[in-house]
């Protein structure tokens, strides 16, 4: 293939950056006699907002990147955030941000379509957006620029990027990303048609065609894939060319989750529960395997081992793995003797410990977020842990949740002694790591409306838990609790937001999800210059009634149930998974939820 100029230019750079895989795209799997000159075909950018190794290891963008390039009439591409180094190199040579593999710069794309993974990327869409040509704001683009749209659990919270996007795709892009190149395409050069045609389509978010949805009481619903089987799969993955996040072939088991935590935001903006059949997952597998040359495999969701066809998969795929040497991982575990009896089996785990996440120290404050880990279950699983031989465990805890008080700080340090103490039993002392992050009351989930803890508390609570971990002889590690305020700030925004991003940006912010990056004391300076105060975003609990910025957004939970769960939060009451038969009314019961129709089945 011969590459433009620009190309040659951009070799010089190269060598000047450091990790310069991240920029050269033809990946193994990647087809480079592309023609991206026809007219006729609708050319597609997918942009993830953070580094090539982390957009990598993201299912979703490989997924979309595999559904588009089999559309007849779409060309695609991909582009990942430049590192620091390579966007001061662009301009410096007065380079635009291209496409990985087409080296076409992202103004000349018919649509640029973002993934919205984590709130602490969205300075970085601006440095894309900017470096590729195209105005920040959706009211200075025209008919020449591209669409600029956006997909992901951050569309589902949308305003405080309102201002900067043409298009919110609200649901599985599965179905809504074949949907809208097909009307970009029958509206080709006309991007205010496309946004005017698609604003009449449920799944689709146009927030400069609506002045104010609030008061209008205008709702824009999500869109889900009905059965996971019947949906578009990949038969192939891009293979990286240097390592990644997660490095491995990949098939999704199921999407959502039934188990109802109510500090989970995920496991309420994916449901309905959608199972993907055991027969339809080894066939996957296989094929990714055999196309890709991936030597592991992971089998991903919210709750792997809460896959009802686990064992079936295992026991039909193992064979296939161990005549190609492929191990298989699983990314979750419960605790539980079921999942450390699977880790056992799995020659992907190492053996050097095992992941769990407990949240919480105390039963009590687990009955609060409705985790449904008892006292009994964290010693049996430990118990089990080290009789089987491993070394260790690491444990994920968050702080500053609804109701926390001193002594649920404290469980955190006695659960993790509990770890230690019961290697002794077997005369070995577990290895034991603790992560602690600080909770984000996220939008529609139960704590909604819940104030944020404080910075102050945050780091107070943090470095006590460090003391009392190296008097315990473990190790500790805490999130920084100013990370965990403007995530809180950026989550529950609105457009005020949206302005403080922008001068956030403009100031140099970039990267604020990597420690090495993140300046508070630059967003403190944002917030004040547009005159927006992020304590009343972060930590100023919400009044039940009180209209909050994504409320627009019908992601399918009713807010009705959402009230239900705080109450029954507060009051320590449990709600049992609803694939154990009774279902709890949470808005998915009138929308075809495939629990309900099982459960109806089983009566």
């Amino acid at each position: 293939m011969d590459f433009p100029e620009r190309f040659d230019r951009r070799k010089h750079i190269l060598s000047k950056v450091k990790k310069p895989c991240r920029y050269i795209g033809g990946e193994w799997g990647i087809d480079l006699s592309v023609d991206w000159e026809d007219p006729k075909k609708v050319k597609l950018c997918l942009a993830f907002p953070d580094t090539y190794e982390v957009g990598m290891s993201y299912l979703g963008f490989q997924i979309l990147f595999d559904q588009a390039r089999r559309i007849p009439h779409v060309s695609v591409d991909r582009c990942y955030c430049p590192w620091l180094d390579m966007e001061q190199e662009l301009r410096r040579a007065n380079l635009p941000l291209t496409g990985i593999n087409s080296e076409k710069p992202l103004c000349e794309f018919d649509v640029v379509g973002f993934t919205l993974q984590y709130e602490l990327t969205y300075t970085n869409i601006l440095t894309m957006l900017e470096l590729g040509g195209i105005p920040l704001k959706s009211c200075d683009r025209s008919n020449s620029d591209p669409l600029v749209i956006a997909g992901g659990p951050g569309a589902l919270c949308p305003e405080p990027l309102g201002d900067f996007f043409d298009v919110f795709c609200l649901g599985d892009g599965e179905i809504l990303l074949p949907e809208l190149l097909d009307v970009v395409k029958e509206t080709k050069n006309d991007r205010l048609a496309a946004m005017e045609e698609l604003r009449k389509r449920q799944g689709f978010y146009v927030p400069l065609l609506e002045e104010a949805p609030f008061e209008e009481g205008i709702t824009y619903k999500r869109r889900v894939v009905p059965n996971l089987d019947e949906a578009f799969t990949p038969t192939s993955m891009l293979v990286p060319l240097s390592g990644i996040v997660h490095d491995r072939a990949a098939v999704e088991v199921f999407r959502g989750c039934t188990r109802g935590c109510r500090f989970c935001q995920a496991g309420m903006i994916y449901r309905p529960l959608r199972e993907r059949s055991p027969k339809n997952v080894v066939e996957i597998a296989k094929k990714i395997l055999k196309a890709t040359g991936w030597e592991e495999l992971g089998l991903v969701s919210l709750a792997s081992c809460d896959y009802s066809g686990l064992n079936e998969v295992i026991d039909a795929i193992s064979p296939f793995l161990e005549e190609e040497n492929v191990t298989l991982s699983l990314p979750s575990l419960r605790m539980d003797a079921f999942s450390i009896e699977l880790a056992q089996n799995l020659k992907a785990v190492s053996r050097s410990g095992l992941t769990f996440a407990p949240e919480a120290g105390t039963q009590r404050l687990r009955d609060v977020i409705n985790k449904g880990v008892t006292e009994e279950d964290i010693k049996k699983t430990f118990e089990e842990v080290a009789r089987r031989g491993w070394e260790g465990v690491k444990l994920y805890f968050m702080m500053g949740l609804p109701t926390e008080k001193e002594e649920d700080l404290e469980g955190i340090i006695e659960v993790a002694k509990e770890a230690m103490n019961r290697g002794k039993g077997f005369k070995k002392r577990l290895k034991v790591n603790v992560s602690v992050a600080g909770f984000v009351p996220k939008p529609h989930t139960p704590f909604q409306w819940e104030p944020q803890a404080s910075m102050e508390y945050l780091n107070q609570a943090g470095r006590w838990l460090k003391g009392q971990a190296k008097k315990g002889g473990f190790k500790l590690s805490y999130h920084d609790p100013e990370q965990t305020f403007l995530e809180g700030v950026v989550a529950r925004g609105d457009r005020s937001v949206g302005a403080a991003i922008e001068e956030a940006w403009k100031m140099g912010a970039r990267f604020d999800g990597w420690s090495e990056c993140f300046d508070l004391g630059t967003w403190m300076k944002a917030f004040e210059a547009v005159g927006v105060d992020p304590y009343q975003y972060a930590n100023r609990a919400r009044d039940m009634e009180e209209v909050l910025p994504w409320d627009h957004i019908d992601v399918g939970i009713s807010k009705d149930f959402l009230r239900r769960e705080r109450a029954k939060a507060l009051a320590g009451k449990l709600t049992v998974d609803c694939r154990g038969g009774k279902c709890n009314v949470c808005g998915w019961e009138t929308r075809g939820c495939p629990v309900v129709e099982r459960v109806s089945d089983r009566s």
